[in-house]
């Protein structure tokens, strides 16, 4: 039997309610804007990684280029990383 945690919610209903809030995920930002991260919806090993990089909450950084189906590139503390898709989706920014 699966275990029912809470990583299986359904993921539609909250993309809605945080889009009105102003706050999206980062899977959705425009190339050339600046944003700060509001949070990271993820596990342990998620958050350790972002926060290994530089992706801590609070901090401004840019999207400096756009794939249509992989990766987005971002500049965090004047640093670039390609960030796949599956981490893109949990990481939640809002526009300055």
């Amino acid at each position: 039997m699966r275990k029912q945690g809470f990583r299986h919610v359904d993921r539609n209903t909250r993309k809605t309610r945080l889009i009105n809030n102003g706050v999206f995920s980062i899977a959705n930002a425009v190339s050339g804007r600046r944003y700060r991260i509001i949070g990271i919806d993820g596990g342990y090993g998620l958050n350790s990684r972002l926060c290994a990089i530089g992706f801590i909450p609070g901090e401004i950084f840019y999207v400096s280029g756009v794939s249509s189906r992989g990766h987005l590139r971002v500049v965090v503390k004047g640093s670039k990383f390609a960030i796949g898709r599956g981490m893109a989706e949990r990481i939640q920014i809002s526009e300055i």
